[in-house]
């Protein structure tokens, strides 16, 4: 097949891998693609690849020399699949895909912001150009279903795949932050928004300071708002709360802890940092919201808890906390799950798959 892939890689890091391998494997099984970016951090790891990089110049969200430029690919390649991965791109490639023959296949990773009273959401998957949507999960194709006014328009669940070899480094040295060795390490990873649900966790802690060798490590963005920073303030558990901001060895600290929380209210497509800590066999508790239920096996990879639940989740790190020995034995089944239906190798045969049926409609 021949697919254009339309993404942003100003910037690369452990973020995009995931995406980034697919696209590379694809090429390897013999596709022929074009990756087309506003512009690139980094191009040798695509031509490495015999991937044709593109740089569209695009600037604003609509914009007309990245449809002129996206226009000419497509005329001159005749690509049978256009891929479009995020709300910056998508809205450029819908119109320069009008009156072209390529089907256009949008990415959706979130159960948020798809409203048909807004506008802007027919600028992306709403748009009845689009032929289809590939959603992270099933969650996110529930929500995608709901709002979807052109019937024609397919959508398929795929999991964004890891693989166990990318996950080799050594676990942090959590001494920086003055935890001590023998400590039991929870572990929040995120970039935290409200949806994020850290204020639930934070209020969880109230819960649990009688553990006096739990610590809770708060990985990412945005846990300095002044909310939170009250939250640890007023926590029995304040000398053993470290807010440490965006890290990016995150994966590291995340291989250094005991139990990766996962406390989301709301917007979860699937989570990337449980993907990572099963990689490293840590596993995970998380809420119903979004994706983290279809890939976590309740007592083997990992523990469901309600959203907006601070008892729930408090109850949940005590039972862990006092049958350290059960997370053990759980370390294995978290990497097994990551070699088998949630590897990268499996979301590539999955997108082949998902390809191929569309190019031959």
């Amino acid at each position: 097949m021949k697919i254009l892939v339309y993404s942003d890689y100003q910037k690369l890091n452990h973020s995009v891998r995931p995406e980034l391998e697919i696209f590379l494997r694809l090429a390897k099984r013999g596709h022929q693609l074009t990756v087309c970016s506003p512009a690139f951090d980094d191009r040798d790891i695509f031509q490495q690849a015999g991937i044709e990089t593109v740089a569209t110049g695009q600037k604003k969200k609509i914009s007309p020399h990245a449809i002129r430029v996206l226009r000419q690919q497509l005329k001159a390649h005749h690509h049978e699949i256009v891929y479009a991965t995020s709300s910056r791109t998508i809205p450029t490639a819908v119109f320069a895909c009008i009156g072209q023959p390529a089907k256009l296949v949008c990415y959706r990773g979130t159960t948020r912001g798809l409203k048909r009273r807004d506008p802007t959401s027919f600028l992306t998957v709403l748009h009845p150009r689009v032929d289809a949507v590939v959603c992270v999960s099933g969650s996110v194709e529930q929500a995608v279903q709901k709002k979807l006014l052109n019937k024609r328009c397919q959508t398929t669940t795929i999991f964004k795949g890891h693989d166990l070899s990318w996950y080799t480094q050594t676990p942090a040295d959590l001494s920086e932050f003055g935890i001590p060795g023998d400590a039991f390490v929870a572990i929040a990873a995120a970039r935290f928004r409200p949806s994020k649900g850290l204020d639930v966790l934070l209020e969880a802690t109230q819960k649990l300071a009688d553990l006096d060798k739990l610590h809770l490590l708060v990985v990412g963005s945005g846990a300095d708002e002044p909310r939170y920073s009250q939250l640890c303030a007023s926590s029995p558990m304040q000398q053993r709360i470290h807010c440490t901001g965006y890290r990016p060895d995150a994966p590291s600290l995340i291989a250094a802890s005991d139990i990766l929380v996962q406390a989301s209210v709301d917007g979860e497509g699937l989570p990337r940092s449980i993907l990572e800590g099963l990689a490293y066999g840590v596993p995970a508790i998380s809420t119903t919201a979004g994706g983290a239920r279809e890939i976590l096996q309740e007592g083997r990879t990992g523990f469901i808890v309600p959203i907006r639940n601070p008892q729930a989740i408090a109850d949940k790190l005590r039972a862990v906390y006092q049958q350290r020995e059960q997370l053990a034995a759980m370390s294995s089944y978290c990497k097994q799950a990551i070699e088998g239906p949630l590897s990268c190798d499996a979301s590539v045969l999955a997108y082949e798959k998902f390809f191929e049926q569309l190019a031959a409609q």
